[in-house]
């Protein structure tokens, strides 16, 4: 299995390679300082980039990560249809065990390419012209107690599931 340091090194040299890649940020687990690393970490990464139709929907770069072993891009997939987007997200999991969770988010979608994700950094500006980010924190991911209706909620929806 490669290691951290060599998938970072690899994310970051497909992007520094690729001229329509313009930044690289980080979502995830792997930027929470409070979350215990372990091996089922996947790489939460996003690429900012200067469309192409090609670049999209060739994405014949994929390979230079290894052989992805599955892949999921689930904007083509039709069991459980996405809302059209301008991003695209390739879910790889490669041969070696370890998994990329890349997005590819529009230049023009520079300013919010987190979406708000309170975990999200900054990897590669190579414009440097990504506004700055606060420091990453948790916040999104704290869990909070559930009142009585989401608790009653919640129990309602997993009954109504497992129809015995």
């Amino acid at each position: 299995m490669r290691t951290e340091e060599e998938m970072f090194q690899l994310i970051m040299d497909v992007a520094k390679q690729e001229e329509h890649i313009r930044a690289v940020g980080m979502v995830g687990s792997r930027t929470n300082v409070k979350a215990p690393k372990d091996s089922f970490q996947d790489f939460d990464i996003v690429y900012i980039v200067e469309p192409c139709a090609e670049f999209f929907e060739t994405a014949t770069w994929i390979a230079k990560f290894g052989q992805p072993l599955i892949m999921q891009r689930p904007k083509e997939m039709t069991l459980f249809p996405t809302e059209p987007k301008t991003r695209e997200t390739f879910l790889m999991l490669f041969e070696d065990g370890q998994r990329i969770d890349l997005t590819l988010c529009p230049l023009a979608e520079k300013d919010n390419w987190h979406e708000g994700d309170s975990l999200a950094i900054i990897l590669l500006d190579k414009d440097e012209n990504l506004p700055p980010l606060p420091v990453a924190s948790d916040k999104n991911y704290t869990v909070t107690v559930p009142n009585q209706q989401q608790f009653n909620d919640c129990c309602n929806e997993f009954w109504w599931l497992v129809r015995m």
